[in-house]
């Protein structure tokens, strides 16, 4: 029914119409945020139409010749920086921000607009808030972002844009309170996955999306071969982090707004559901298939954290001149210092007591 629906012309429109009224509405001072996004699917339409016609089939006919690698983590938890890394592989292939957001055309655009847009954002000197640093499409980005660009109700993505709708999509496309949305997800999910396959050649998928980090039995089922590395940061820092990141969403990304103490609950309700979903389902990854990694370790010592998991994993020789010469080219992120008052101290050992115990520092 997707794919069908897909075939309509200037059907991402109405998608985006339909999506918006029924998740809470456009705040006033936020018309510019969605004139833009209006603006993508009109101008790109074409570009969409005549991708589908052109590669629908041969993606769905393309095979898979080894399973994906999924990256688990909570947001703000250096899944990033991780996938950053491994992407270096040249055998390895993974989503950017250019293919997440132009999800549905990049195949035709991105050897044309994606050189322009990265112009324009150095010229005009345009920052990536989320990442503190200047907007360069090549960065790696998240592959539920994909699906929410290329019009999938099946995306959690689509509350960041409509956020009073987040935690409903949390339950409905992470924790899957419905089988037949799990089964809607998966199939929608693989066709990126074999896309960015197929557009690589062949390579295998790196895949980075935190919402996976509770959806490791769905995977699972339709990858039985997964790759996965967990990574866990100091449950603290996710907090205040997941805060900072939400303003910059709010700010840039939103089509209306939830309040500080709206933020703060939604916060601790979905690293709760989500890290929970997380140690109830990690026990069904064979021995070999999984390794854990703390935040402070990546860090501290990337090169020897990715020797870890290439050796753990079984995927060969990891990329060890191309990481030299990434990690020397690359300024040593600072971590902002948050100050913790007492009482959000006393909130996080209550409500993530679990986290702490199993991950001590």
């Amino acid at each position: 029914m997707a794919s069908t629906m897909r075939k309509i012309p200037f059907y991402p429109v109405a998608f985006l119409f339909k999506t918006v009224l029924q998740n809470g509405g456009i705040s006033p001072k936020k018309l510019h945020i969605f004139l833009l996004y209006l603006i993508r699917y009109t101008l790109l339409e074409p570009f969409r139409l005549a991708e589908i016609h052109i590669y629908e089939k041969k993606i769905s006919a393309h095979e898979l010749k080894q399973a994906p690698i999924f990256i688990l983590g909570h947001w703000r938890s250096g899944t990033s920086y991780l996938q950053s890394l491994m992407r270096l592989d040249a055998r390895l292939s993974t989503s950017t921000i250019f293919r997440s957001i132009f999800s549905d055309s990049y195949y035709l655009t991105e050897s044309w607009l994606k050189r322009t847009l990265n112009f324009l954002c150095r010229t005009l000197n345009i920052r990536y808030a989320i990442q503190r640093t200047t907007m360069n499409l090549d960065l790696p980005a998240e592959l539920d972002l994909a699906l929410c660009t290329m019009c999938s109700d099946h995306s959690y993505s689509w509350g960041h844009i409509l956020p009073r709708s987040f935690g409903r999509r949390v339950e409905d496309h992470i924790l899957f309170r419905d089988e037949q949305a799990a089964e809607c997800w998966i199939v929608e999910y693989d066709r990126m996955i074999r896309k960015l396959s197929y557009w690589s050649g062949g390579r295998r998928v790196l895949v980075k999306s935190p919402g996976d980090t509770g959806r490791i039995e769905q995977i699972r089922r339709q990858y039985p071969a997964a790759k996965f590395v967990y990574v866990h940061r100091d449950p603290t820092s996710v907090y205040h982090s997941s805060a900072y990141l939400w303003k910059a969403i709010q700010r840039d990304l939103s089509l209306h707004e939830l309040h500080e103490n709206e933020i703060r609950d939604l916060i601790l309700d979905t690293y709760h559901r989500l890290l929970s979903r997380y140690l109830q389902q990690r026990e069904q990854i064979p021995a070999g298939n999984l390794v854990e990694l703390q935040h402070t370790d990546l860090q501290q010592d990337p090169l020897r954290e990715i020797r870890r998991i290439y050796d753990t994993l079984g995927l060969g020789a990891p990329p060890e001149e191309e990481l030299a010469n990434f990690l020397a080219a690359t300024e040593k992120y600072a971590h902002p210092r948050y100050s913790t008052s007492p009482e959000l101290k006393k909130t996080l050992a209550a409500r993530w007591r679990f986290a702490f115990e199993e991950w001590p520092e």
